[in-house]
């Protein structure tokens, strides 16, 4: 766990975790509570290169990959971004590279939504599963699939400033988000 500059006030909040794992769902409810802004980095990315996640994915895995590292990098140096309040829910892979997990940990404070392998493919349902190019089409792999990513992923994840159990209710593990939080950037 790397507790860099973590108590530091007025810092975004880096949501990482598999997909499946609620980022998108816990992080506009935590911004919420803080009356802070949310920002998708997927959403981010689809706007900057003007495509959605799959038809980017199209060009292959690595040209998805450095568009993703070109929209951390450009959000990271917007200027006052460091000193904001914001939560940013992270695409799944980002963590891959190191470089990725370094621009976040200097630019804010980054926590991990660890959700068990089974669960994660149990939200990913077949009516999902068109969005997510790296589970492929097929329902019956989808286990696996996920299994295989979150071990590959694992290590780089738990660099985060803190891991919580993503389990349950999207507003139950916000909550939990908010304790495990360093108690400067707790809501009063």
């Amino acid at each position: 766990m790397n507790s860099r500059r973590a108590d530091d006030p007025q810092r975004p909040l880096f949501l990482t975790g598999m997909m499946g794992a609620g980022k998108s769902t816990v992080g506009p409810i935590v911004a919420a509570l803080w009356g802070a802004p949310f920002i998708d980095l997927d959403r981010r990315i689809e706007r900057i290169f003007g495509a959605a996640i799959p038809a980017l994915f199209a060009g292959g895995e690595s040209h998805f990959r450095r568009c993703e590292r070109a929209a951390l990098q450009l959000l990271v140096a917007e200027p006052g971004f460091r000193s904001r309040t914001v939560v940013v829910a992270a695409g799944g892979g980002l963590v891959v590279d190191p470089a990725n997990r370094a621009a976040m940990r200097e630019a804010g404070v980054v926590f991990f939504l660890d959700v068990p392998a089974a669960e994660l493919a149990r939200r990913l349902s077949a009516t999902a599963i068109g969005g997510r190019p790296l589970l492929g089409p097929d329902e019956g792999a989808v286990a696996a699939r996920v299994r295989e990513l979150l071990d590959k992923r694992r290590s780089a994840y738990e660099e985060a400033d803190g891991v919580v159990d993503g389990n349950g209710p999207p507003q139950d593990v916000a909550h939990r988000l908010l304790t495990a939080l360093p108690t400067s950037l707790r809501i009063p």
